[in-house]
């Protein structure tokens, strides 16, 4: 790593249904790479909750739990609650079982809908494509003034495959409103915002968000920002972090944070 204090920490084990690699290969790699940290956030699909995750975070903590990280390398505890107001007393024990460190809350799929993944934007009209974003702003600001995590994960995560996997030209003039209320309500909670550097390693070409975002959000105040490679694999952790750092301090930031028992702790961009 190019940064002293290059942190990962959003990345997936085995634990994850999509991750390939275990928590001890995951730490291996992030030594080797020259992490200063790293926090494994497997996934936590609330709207899935009681049929699936409240075993697979189990099953989650006790392999971070038994590993041991190697010598000089922080290792954090951490989860991703995706979609928390579709299962709030699931997102609410998930936290509570474990004393987790970071805790990312993410939205993949609005409410009655599958994940973005899946939605094909090419059959919709511009005002239908817009009614859908309109939708995910509304959701996000509901998490968020629920308040029950550290991090926004990966805001913008729509466009990974509106515009970056089917090559959709999605506006987000109009929605500008809105966002900046899903900034804002960040800043007043105390809620960091996710650099999540996936989207340059995929189709998108960008982080999420990406730097106009970032910069937007700097302008009305925001402070508190993570890093977060996303990844799911040894082969990807780390990516895109050295960049990110580097879109951080474009976007008017000197510092960023970590997670530690839910508190922020505060490192240099150098």
């Amino acid at each position: 790593m190019l940064h002293s204090f290059a942190s990962d920490c959003h990345c997936h084990s085995s634990c994850s249904p999509d991750g390939k690699h275990p928590a001890e290969a995951m730490l291996a790699r992030a030594k080797e790479l020259g992490l200063y940290a790293v926090t494994l956030t497997d996934h936590c699909e609330c709207n899935e909750y009681e049929k699936k995750y409240r075993e697979r975070a189990l099953r989650a903590w006790q392999a971070m739990d038994a590993v041991q990280a190697p010598a000089g390398l922080r290792f954090y505890r951490g989860i991703e609650l995706g979609q928390p107001l579709q299962d709030l007393p699931g997102a609410q024990e998930a936290v509570s079982r474990f004393d987790y460190d970071f805790v990312i809350g993410s939205l993949h799929n609005l409410r009655g809908r599958e994940d973005f993944y899946y939605l094909d934007a090419r059959a919709l009209s511009a005002g239908e494509l817009d009614a859908v974003l309109g939708e995910y702003w509304d959701q996000l600001l509901e998490m968020i003034d629920w308040g029950g995590f550290d991090a926004l994960g990966h805001l913008t995560y729509p466009l990974r495959y509106i515009q970056g996997e089917q090559g959709v030209a999605a506006d987000l003039a109009p929605h500008g409103e809105k966002i900046d209320q899903t900034l804002g309500a960040l800043i007043q909670k105390g809620i960091a915002l996710e650099v999540n550097t996936s989207g340059l390693r995929q189709k998108l070409g960008e982080t999420m968000p990406g730097l106009e975002l970032l910069r937007r959000y700097r302008r009305l105040g925001g402070e508190l920002v993570t890093l977060g490679s996303d990844a799911h694999c040894t082969e990807d952790l780390g990516a895109g972090i050295d960049q990110g750092m580097e879109l951080l301090k474009a976007a008017g930031f000197n510092q960023f944070v970590v997670y530690e028992k839910r508190r922020p702790v505060w490192l240099p961009l150098e």
